[in-house]
């Protein structure tokens, strides 16, 4: 079994490798934002409007590294170059101001009580974004009145009492640090997933830090990762999230897997191997975790909000194509009742009533399918699936 993981692990940084050697060159204007957006959040029980900014940045340390995780590809929207504290700092101060907002609209960034702040990495890690740049946008947040929480992201390695500190020592604030843990089943996590992270003590240890320090915990977990049935990708998430819950985490984000290019789950769904997960699964994981451990719980659905873009690096906000940041296909039903189902998840989000969910009435075209996959078994492990589908491909 120790020979058949190695030989998978090999077999997905080779296929990454390829995957990412594939992506053009990218040359991104480092004083200018990638993404500002605007989206509906429950919020101290009541629904609110929260903005999203997304930096330029640097990119994920974990794809520099080692390829990246198999999902996710927001290395597209990455520079292939360093950028500064300056830039990083300009970037926001642009934001605050308004200059980089292309969509024409009274914008005051204090009429927004959350804000997410995100560089397609890991925020926490220097070498991600300078310490500089942190220590000032952290100050500057701190000043704006409006903003009661920040919301920002990192990989667990780099949840350190170092930087914590420092952000305390310029911002008092609510900050919510999301972490992926994806899974805690190891095979899933490290082949599946990627994530390079052999040891969930690491990801223990980052929510007592981060306690210590007075920042919130918020755990991602990816739902259909690669090479997982249907109902494997269910009791998977479900699992995860009461382990994150138990364990002390403040609030879960439950992430259906969606594709964007130059990924390898996009790759397999290219050659007919892989399936978004369905909205009725998303549905169950969220019953599922209700079930065991009650519904007071600050549970979230990744990707499904109402949405206003503002400003984006290929100009979205007057209408032309999303740009590199967001995927073109996210978990999905059928034609029927897609548009039905994602409304019912987005209320979910902007409210916390799991009932929204549960109402939902079965779909006469695709309930009775998706209920067929349930029944799907896979004996083999997951190493020899990996082997046995990407080992023949050259």
């Amino acid at each position: 079994m120790i020979n058949e993981s190695k030989e998978a692990l090999g077999l997905i940084e080779k296929k990454l490798k390829e995957l990412r050697d594939e992506v053009p060159p990218r040359n991104f204007n480092h004083k200018k934002p990638a993404e500002v957006e605007i989206n509906q959040f429950w919020f101290e029980n009541k629904t609110i409007d929260r903005i999203m900014v997304v930096l330029r940045a640097t990119g994920c340390s974990h794809y520099k590294l080692k390829q990246g995780c198999s999902m996710c590809a927001h290395y597209n929207a990455t520079t292939e170059t360093p950028i500064s504290a300056e830039d990083y700092i300009t970037q926001w101060k642009n934001v605050v101001n308004g200059s980089e907002i292309e969509k024409k609209t009274d914008f005051d960034i204090n009429n927004y009580p959350v804000l997410c702040l995100y560089n397609l990495g890991s925020f926490l890690n220097p070498e991600e974004v300078p310490i500089k740049a942190m220590e000032e946008i952290f100050a500057s947040i701190n000043s704006l009145p409006g903003i009661k929480k920040t919301i920002i992201e990192s990989r667990a390695e780099y949840v350190n009492p170092e930087v914590l500190e420092k952000i305390r020592k310029v911002n008092n604030g609510l900050i919510e640090v999301g972490i992926g843990l994806e899974s805690i089943n190891d095979d899933v996590r490290e082949l599946c997933h990627h994530k390079n992270m052999p040891d969930l003590a690491v990801f223990l240890k980052a929510i007592k830090t981060l306690h210590q320090y007075d920042f919130k915990a918020l755990t991602y977990v990816n739902q259909k990762p690669s090479f997982l049935t249907e109902k494997e990708s269910i009791d998977d998430a479900i699992e995860t999230t009461i382990f994150a819950f138990d364990n002390g985490t403040d609030a879960v984000s439950i992430e259906p897997t969606s594709l964007q290019a130059n990924s390898l789950t996009d790759y397999l769904y290219r050659i007919g191997m892989y399936r978004v997960p369905w909205l009725w699964s998303v549905i169950e994981v969220v019953r599922g975790i209700t079930e065991k451990v009650g519904s007071n719980l600050d549970l979230r659905i990744g990707g499904y909000f109402e949405e206003e873009i503002l400003s984006g690096s290929q100009g979205i906000a007057s209408g032309s194509e999303r740009n590199e940041l967001f995927p073109y296909t996210t978990s999905g039903n059928c034609a029927k009742c897609n548009n039905r189902i994602i409304d019912a998840i987005k209320r979910y989000n902007k409210t916390y009533d799991s009932n929204i969910l549960f109402d939902e009435k079965p779909c006469e075209s695709c309930f009775s399918i998706w209920k067929s996959t349930l029944t799907v078994n896979d004996s083999r492990s997951i190493p020899k699936r990996i082997i046995d589908s990407l080992g023949g491909i050259k």
